[in-house]
């Protein structure tokens, strides 16, 4: 069987493609013939991903940040020709942890061999952008952090660059208001969250009841401006606490309509994926991917 990997050499200051590349040194599976292919640059991933098709291998991995396994999933066909496999090599790895996946890059690569293979859930931006996500989409404040994160500062400081980010933002951010139409209503919100799973970057907790395979989406919404209450907030999701304000909204929806001013900025799995207004929506159990035994019911 031929296993493809899709690495990024920049994601992690390199760590992790360096580690894949001394284990093909040393391939010991001779079940699987490995392919490496290095990404030169930002879309270069969902092109290399791309010219899989025409011969698609038994297995594609992905090794890099969230951002890098977003950019492939956001180029391929839903649902794509040969499993995917995550192999962590960025600063949060937000989806290796939701899974259940080792941080090793190389361990990863060896759960991925044995081929255990769990359908998700795949967000999509259908109006305004043609992304996909994995674990969240998010509209506002989310957004106007990711913009503000320093890719310097992030190699030198991991995920300390986003807490400099949001505290750039709580403190000149404008908060402004935009309306959201789902399964639940239309509420007026000034920031939003659309979560396809639990894990959020950095180990923040903001919709516990997500699951990447219920068919529905999990919004947090913000209303109004509390700038100190959101601090507060933020600091209980980080101890993994998903507390509970008369300010915060959690709703549940197949899909959802997102209307206001083009300022405001969205972002998907940690990448910038454009300005409102935004229809999101969700394409039940059309992404395999590999996992753990622990992450395959009834193992």
């Amino acid at each position: 069987m031929r296993v493809t990997i899709i690495a990024n050499p920049a994601a992690g200051g390199g760590r992790a493609c360096r580690r894949i590349r001394r284990a093909l040194g040393r391939w010991n599976r001779p079940d699987w013939e490995p392919t490496l292919l290095l990404t030169r640059d930002r879309l270069h991933a969902g092109a290399l991903a791309l010219g899989l098709l025409d011969d698609p291998p038994d297995l594609l991995a992905v090794c890099g940040g969230d951002g890098t396994i977003n950019e492939v999933v956001s180029s391929l066909p839903s649902p794509p020709p040969f499993p995917l496999a995550i192999l962590p090599g960025g600063t949060a790895n937000v989806m290796a942890r939701e899974l259940g996946l080792p941080l090793d890059p190389v361990r990863a690569l060896g759960v991925a061999l044995d081929l255990r293979v769990r359908r998700v859930d795949l967000g999509e931006l259908r109006r305004g952008s043609d992304r996909r996500f994995l674990f969240v989409a998010g509209i506002g404040f989310d957004a106007c952090a990711v913009a503000r994160m320093r890719p310097r500062l992030k190699s030198v400081m991991g995920i300390g660059a986003y807490v400099v980010a949001v505290a750039e933002c709580l403190c000149r951010y404008g908060f402004p208001e935009f309306e959201v139409d789902s399964d639940a209503g239309v509420r007026r919100a000034t920031s939003c969250l659309v979560c396809n799973a639990k894990s959020y970057g950095g180990g923040l907790l903001f919709c516990p009841g997500a699951d990447m395979q219920d068919g529905l989406l999990d919004l947090l919404l913000i209303q109004g401006v509390h700038r100190a209450g959101l601090v507060l907030f933020l600091l209980q999701a980080l101890l993994g606490v998903a507390a509970e304000r008369d300010w915060v909204l959690r709703v549940r929806t197949r899909s959802a309509c997102i209307e206001g001013p083009a300022e405001v900025l969205v972002e998907t799995d940690g990448e910038l994926a454009g300005r409102l207004p935004l229809e999101v929506g969700l394409s039940p159990l059309v992404l395999p991917l590999t996992v753990p035994p622990s992450a395959v019911p009834g193992s």
